[in-house]
């Protein structure tokens, strides 16, 4: 056996060690997590998937619009439903199977770019990385996307350094299904093409990296046909572009993250509708194709961007460095409240990205300076910036982690061998380096409760029939933002159903008192007003309900027995 050979065999030996140890957190995790309403019971975009695979099951497989948000997974997970049922537990275990393939993914990305040594530390690092784990337990894309984008990038390697078509044709089908699960992953092509065929060109085989691009266009090309028989409008993958970009880019975002203009409701439910109507309410038409909405959204952006340049680079500068931040920012599940409330693994000193993203980043300076990994740090930069153009949240950031993984393997190498050969002088600028990294990382730059991590949970506990459950998490939103009049709806709802009428009653006039124009909030005083007997109040705010929300049904039916009682 040669020295290579022997160093094949040597890294392969890890393979099951790193299989079980992310095998094993995850299972570990899931079990933890069960006793959260949130898997099962799930709210915003998870009850979103959810609820679309099972429409994709029960009315059919093509549709008839074009598609809103990214298709891949609500199409998996109604493969999943109508093979073996609705059987969350067993989508969350087969979320992990994939998430724990991933790591061996990222290990070999390591060794194929940097050696057996940095491919180990690599698929480690993936193992115990805490945002893996707990993302793979959500009933949510990320770990879809992860694994596409880290199985692409591997495939390229392999078709550059063994150049075959169906390794190439593999390679174009993963990006393109990666594509399908995150959108900005169709501008990648751009970086992979051209690198395939310059790292073909000089084995004379350039043109297998045309099989990569038949594969990439035919997966794409199936969406953008069936997105034309479904609704006659041509779009490639999904029609939330412009409406994105918006959110992330109106003048009322402050944040960087998802900020919800006055016209949306920020839910995935609504949020389709109601960005559709905004722009048939400013332009004044009766109907518009999908195409034209996001188009739509895209030129009122950058009206936006105009009337305030000084604010839109501001924004933009704080979204490029959230991204490097340590700060898991939350969207849908928190983190933090499945560690604070749930989770015994989550409190243990597992890897976070304020601890390995830096050492990723100095990885990647180490390479770039030894002519290595070019190729990745490429695909770094342009889904930061692609990332960053809409708006940034932690688990968008899991896609780049692979790659980062795999410079933090190399760069912890790079460290050993400098410190066992005593080369202190490069030691010393490597430490100025990372010490800069950990300041980007750890900078103060966003501060988050978890008010709406708890109003989630609440919303999840209600929706399970456990209203107690429900009404102590809503209590602890509210202890983290009194005010915030949706936490007081809830929680008097949740009241109603215990039997506290008159406590249920404080909220919801509570709730008024913070959002007088809110509907819903005149709706249920006036309902909890007639429960307790007192018309009189109860037909003054049914009437506001009614003027607020001219279709209202509750709040007219609710009059009608009020003015029959009076008869």
């Amino acid at each position: 056996m040669t020295d290579a050979e022997k160093i094949s065999v040597s890294g392969r030996r890890w393979l099951p060690a790193i299989f079980i140890l992310a095998l094993v957190l995850r299972l570990i995790f899931l079990l933890e997590a069960s006793k959260s309403p949130l898997l099962f019971f799930p709210g915003l975009d998870p009850q979103a998937y959810d609820q679309w695979a099972q429409r994709i099951v029960s009315s059919g497989w093509l549709g008839k619009e074009v598609f809103y948000q990214s298709p891949l997974y609500p199409y998996l997970l109604a493969a999943f439903y109508s093979l073996f049922g609705r059987r969350l537990v067993w989508v969350y275990v087969l979320q992990i199977v994939i998430g724990s393939i991933d790591c061996l993914v990222i290990y070999g990305i390591g060794r194929r770019l940097f050696g057996r040594r940095a491919g180990v530390l690599a698929g480690f690092f993936a193992a115990a990385y805490k945002p893996f784990i707990f993302y793979q337990s959500e009933l949510l894309k990320a770990f879809l996307e992860t694994f596409l984008i880290d199985l692409t990038i591997y495939l390229l390697l392999l078709t550059a350094q063994n150049p075959k078509r169906r390794t190439s044709l593999a390679a174009g089908i993963t990006l393109g299904l990666g594509a399908l699960a995150r959108d900005n992953f169709l501008a990648l092509v751009l970086l992979f093409a051209p690198w395939l065929t310059y790292a073909l060109w000089t084995r004379r085989r350039a043109a297998l990296a045309g099989y990569f691009l038949a594969g990439f266009s035919v997966v794409i090309g199936v969406c953008a046909a069936r997105n034309l028989a479904a609704s006659r409008d041509l779009v490639l993958t999904t029609s939330q572009g412009g409406q994105n970009f918006y959110l992330g880019n109106h003048r009322g975002n402050l944040t960087g993250t998802y900020s919800a203009p006055d016209f949306v409701r920020a839910n995935p439910l609504f949020e389709e509708k109601d960005f559709r109507a905004e722009a048939l309410k400013r332009t004044g038409r009766m109907s518009m194709r999908s195409s034209e909405i996001s188009e739509f959204w895209f030129r009122e952006t950058f009206k936006e961007i105009r009337s305030a340049p000084g604010l839109f680079g501001k924004r933009m500068a704080l979204k490029l460095a959230l991204f490097w931040n340590q700060k898991e920012i939350a969207d849908n599940e928190s983190i933090y409240l499945f560690k604070q409330e749930f989770s015994l693994l989550l409190r243990l000193p597992l890897l976070e990205f304020g601890m390995i993203g830096p050492v990723g980043l100095l990885g990647l300076a180490l390479a770039l300076r030894r002519r290595k990994g070019f190729m990745l740090a490429g695909y770094l930069f342009i889904y930061w910036l692609s990332v960053s153009a809409f708006y940034v949240f932690s688990r968008y950031r899991l896609a780049a982690m692979g790659p980062l993984l795999v410079f933090a393997g190399f760069g912890v190498e790079s460290v050993y061998f400098s410190v066992k050969s005593r080369a202190w002088k490069p030691l010393a600028g490597w430490a100025a380096l990372l010490a800069g990294f950990f300041a980007l990382a750890w900078l103060p730059l966003i501060h988050e409760t978890l008010d709406y991590a708890y109003f989630n949970l609440g919303n999840s506990y209600y929706r399970a029939g456990k209203y107690r459950q429900a009404a102590v998490s809503f209590e602890k939103a509210i202890r983290e933002n009194p005010g915030e009049a949706a936490f007081y709806i809830n929680l008097g709802k949740s009241k109603e159903y215990l039997g506290e009428n008159q406590s249920a009653l404080n909220d919801f006039a509570r709730a008024v008192e913070l959002a007088p124009d809110n509907a819903n909030a005149r709706l249920d005083l006036g309902v909890a007003l007639y429960k307790t007997g007192n018309f009189a109040a109860a037909k003054i705010e049914l009437e506001k309900a009614l003027k607020l929300d001219p279709g209202s049904k509750i709040a007219r039916l609710y009059l009608q027995m009020i003015e029959a009682r009076q008869k």
